[in-house]
C-alpha cells in the first residue's frame, strides 16, 4: 500500500550550484547538501532536504569574515572556492575544499600577512572548516600543509584511520591534460598529513590515472566503504561535455591500509615493482596489477553518448548517498544547454547545476562464469557495482517515488519534460531573500543566481540592473523616466552602448527579458505579480512591445569561458 507519492525534479537545485556533495545526517533526519561558490559571498551554500524534492537554504559555511580569512576577496574570475566535500565524522560536519586562482599581489596591496599567504602556498589552496550544526559557526580555515592539487576527499575508514584524497596534474604524464588521483592519511584533529612508518617513508600514494588511453582530468574523488570493499568515484573528462563518472574498487575486508600492504606484497611476489612518483610517494598503478580496479561497464554516469541534441550536457562530478527509507542515490551536475544561432551551437547561461538520480548495486550475472571460475563467488559483503540511471541510462527529468507501508521506496523516472514544468520565470532582484549574493567586483553590488530562462527582470526605479557573467562579460540597464541606457561588455570591451526612449512609456512597465540568446528591452502591457519564483505561460505576452534587442551569447558559459553562470543584481 502506497502511503506517499512524491515528484523529484531535475535539476533540484536551479541555478549556479556546481560540484554537490551531500550526507544523510542521521542527527537531523535530512539529506544536508554542500555546493561550490566560487567567488561568491556568502559561499558553501548549505541545503536540507526531507524529501529529495523540496529543499530549503538552512546555511552559509563561509560568512564575510570567513571569506576573508580564505582571501576570497581577491580571487580572479572563476576562482574561489572550489569542490567541497562534505562528511559528518567524530560529532562534527566537516568540509574540504580548495580556494584557488588567488591574486597573490591583489592580496598583499590590500595589507594581507605574509603568514597568511604562506598557508595557502604550503596547502596549495586545499583547507578544512569544521561546526558542530550546519548553521554554524563554522571554525577554520585548518590549512593542509602539503596538500596538492584540488578536489578534497575526507573518507573515514572502519577503524577510524581518515584519509585525504584529491587530484594534481600527473608528475609524470602520459599525454596533456592527464591528472592523478593521490590519497594520504590525515590526523582529523590537527589536520596534518601523516607519515606512514614505511621502510622508504610512505606519504602520497597515487591510486589512479584516468579509465582509458588518454583519459583526462580525472577529478573529483571519493572513497567510500560499502561492505568488504572501498570504492573510489571519479569524474573524468573534463567538466564539460565529455564529462563522465567512473568506479573502482579495492578489495578491503579489514581496512584500507591493509588492502594497500596486501597489493604491495602481492606486486612483489608477482615481480611488479612499486615505482616511487617522487622521493617518499609510492604508486599503485602497475603494468601488470593495480589496487584499485574498474568497473568493467564505465562510465557508470555521463551524457556524452548522447549527442548533442541532448539539452542536459556535462553530467558528472558525483557523490554518493543511502538514504534509510528511500535507499541509494547519486547527486551530480549538469549543464542544460539551448541551441545557438549557429548549426551544432550549444550555449549555456546558468552554469552548473545539482541533478539526483536513483541507483542500485548490480553484480555481473556470469562475469565469474566468463573468468573460468566453476561456480559464482558472491557474498553478502560484495555489493557489486553501483548503476545509475538504472533502466533508462541518464539522468531522469523527474523521479516519482512511492514510499510504501512497509517502508520501502519504489522509484520510477522519467524522460521528458510537462509544459508545467518548462514555464518561464519573473525574477525580482529587488527582494532582500537568502540567495542573494556579493561578487568581488569593486563595487558593493547584490546578486542573485538566474535559476531558469527565459526570465523577465524588472528594472529598479533607481540605480541600475546587471546582468553578469563575469568581470569582462555582463550588461548593465540603467533606468529614468524618459530612457534606458543599456551598455554591454564582452571580453573586456564594451560592445554595445545605446540610449533607449521611452516617449509615451510608464517607466514601471519597463522589463529586460532574457532568453533564447537574446537580450530584450520590453514593456509590459500587463505588469504581472512580481514575486521570487513566479511563473507564467510564455516568457512575454504578445502584446508585450519590444524596445531594444541584443545578442546574448557573450554572456554564455562556452563564449565567456570559465566555471559560473550568470548572476542578476543591482548597483546603487
Amino acid at each position: 500500500m502506497t502511503i506517499a507519492t512524491t515528484t523529484i525534479t531535475n535539476p533540484i537545485l536551479s541555478g549556479m550550484y556546481p560540484d554537490p556533495s551531500w550526507i544523510w545526517d542521521d542527527l537531523r533526519q535530512q539529506v544536508v547538501l554542500v555546493n561550490s561558490s566560487f567567488e561568491l559571498v556568502p559561499g558553501l551554500p548549505i541545503h536540507v532536504s526531507e524529501d529529495l524534492s523540496h529543499w530549503n537554504h538552512a546555511a552559509d559555511a563561509i560568512d564575510s569574515d570567513m571569506a576573508r580569512r580564505l582571501l576570497i576577496p581577491f580571487v580572479e574570475d572563476s576562482g574561489g572556492i572550489y569542490a567541497p566535500t562534505l562528511r559528518r565524522m567524530a560529532g562534527k560536519y566537516v568540509i574540504a575544499c580548495t580556494v584557488a586562482r588567488v591574486d597573490m599581489a591583489k592580496a598583499v596591496a590590500a595589507g594581507c600577512s605574509q603568514e597568511e599567504l604562506d598557508d595557502v602556498a604550503r596547502s596549495d589552496g586545499n583547507f578544512v572548516i569544521e561546526a558542530d550544526r550546519i548553521e554554524g559557526p563554522w571554525r577554520g580555515p585548518f590549512w593542509i600543509s602539503g596538500a596538492e592539487g584540488i578536489d578534497p576527499d575526507v573518507f573515514e575508514d572502519r577503524d577510524g584511520s581518515v584519509y585525504w584524497t584529491q587530484t594534481r596534474p600527473a608528475v609524470h604524464p602520459q599525454w596533456e591534460g592527464q591528472t592523478e588521483i593521490w590519497t594520504q592519511r590525515i590526523d582529523p584533529e590537527s589536520w596534518s598529513l601523516i607519515e606512514d612508518g614505511a621502510p622508504a617513508g610512505r606519504g602520497k600514494t597515487v591510486i589512479w590515472r584516468g579509465y582509458g588511453m588518454e583519459a583526462v582530468w580525472a577529478e573529483g574523488p571519493h572513497l567510500y566503504r560499502i561492505g568488504d570493499y572501498v570504492y573510489l568515484l571519479t569524474a573524468e573528462g573534463g567538466t564539460s561535455f565529455e564529462h563522465s563518472e567512473m568506479a573502482m574498487r579495492i578489495h578491503a575486508p579489514r581496512t584500507l591500509a591493509e588492502a594497500f600492504a596486501e597489493y604491495e606484497c602481492t606486486a612483489v611476489e608477482s615481480g611488479e615493482r612499486i615505482s616511487q612518483v617522487r622521493e617518499g610517494e609510492r604508486c599503485y598503478l602497475g603494468n601488470a596489477i593495480r589496487a584499485f580496479h574498474a568497473d568493467r561497464k564505465n562510465p557508470i554516469l555521463t551524457h556524452r553518448h548522447l549527442g548533442m541534441s541532448e539539452p542536459v550536457q556535462c553530467v558528472g562530478h558525483a557523490d554518493l548517498m543511502h538514504h534509510p527509507r528511500f535507499g541509494w542515490w547519486m547527486v551530480c551536475l549538469g549543464v542544460r544547454e539551448i541551441a545557438g544561432g549557429a548549426p551544432g551551437e550549444l550555449l549555456s547561461y546558468l552554469g552548473r547545476e545539482s541533478f539526483v538520480t536513483p541507483m542500485r548495486w548490480e553484480h555481473e550475472p556470469a562475469g565469474w562464469k566468463l573468468r573460468g571460475i566453476e561456480t559464482p563467488i558472491l557474498t553478502e559483503d560484495d555489493p557489486g557495482w553501483p548503476m545509475a540511471g538504472a533502466d533508462i541510462g541518464r539522468l531522469p527529468d523527474s523521479i516519482t517515488m512511492e514510499l510504501r507501508e512497509e517502508g520501502r521506496a519504489h522509484m520510477v523516472a522519467h524522460v521528458g519534460r510537462t509544459a508545467a514544468e518548462s514555464k518561464a520565470m519573473l525574477l525580482d532582484v529587488r527582494q532582500n531573500v537568502s540567495d542573494v549574493v556579493f561578487v568581488r567586483d569593486g563595487q558593493a553590488v547584490r546578486y542573485q543566481r538566474i535559476s531558469q530562462l527565459p526570465c523577465l527582470m524588472p528594472l529598479p526605479g533607481s540605480g541600475s540592473l546587471i546582468i553578469r557573467q563575469n568581470s569582462a562579460n555582463y550588461a548593465t540597464f540603467t533606468l529614468t523616466d524618459t530612457a534606458v541606457q543599456s551598455s554591454l561588455h564582452a571580453g573586456g570591451g564594451r560592445i554595445v552602448c545605446s540610449r533607449i526612449g521611452l516617449s509615451d512609456v510608464l517607466p514601471s512597465r519597463v522589463m529586460v527579458r532574457f532568453g533564447d540568446n537574446r537580450l530584450m528591452v520590453i514593456v509590459a502591457k500587463d505588469v504581472r505579480s512580481v514575486g521570487l519564483g513566479s511563473s507564467f505561460d510564455d516568457g512575454f505576452a504578445d502584446d508585450d512591445r519590444i524596445l531594444a534587442e541584443f545578442d546574448a551569447r557573450f554572456l554564455s558559459t562556452e563564449w565567456a569561458g570559465g566555471f559560473v553562470g550568470c548572476l542578476a543584481g543591482l548597483s546603487d
